[in-house]
């Protein structure tokens, strides 16, 4: 993660039901990681399994509360239009 190692960082962890819930949220995340918004943040994320792991560096607390809400709101955006979806197909 370049320049930004060591400065402010966090780890998330999320546990999914299956691994294809992980798959499907780790699939639409990873471009967000691949071009970064901005400079003073960057963030990696893993998949093992049902679980994702978020790792997070930022520059100040600041940008990283910033980046750690970007995401945590990308999560229940995709987890609404999941849980549509599977309403819909019922």
């Amino acid at each position: 993660m370049g320049n930004l190692r060591g400065r402010c960082s966090a780890l998330v962890k999320l546990k999914f039901p299956s691994a294809k819930d992980a798959q499907v949220f780790w699939e639409a995340l990873k471009p967000e990681t691949e071009s970064p918004a901005t400079p003073r943040s960057r963030v990696r994320i893993e998949r093992k399994g049902a679980l994702l792991i978020f790792h997070f560096e930022a520059t100040d607390t600041t940008a990283l509360r910033a980046s750690l809400n970007s995401y945590l709101s990308w999560m229940h955006l995709l987890k609404s239009l999941r849980d549509l979806l599977e309403e819909e197909s019922h």
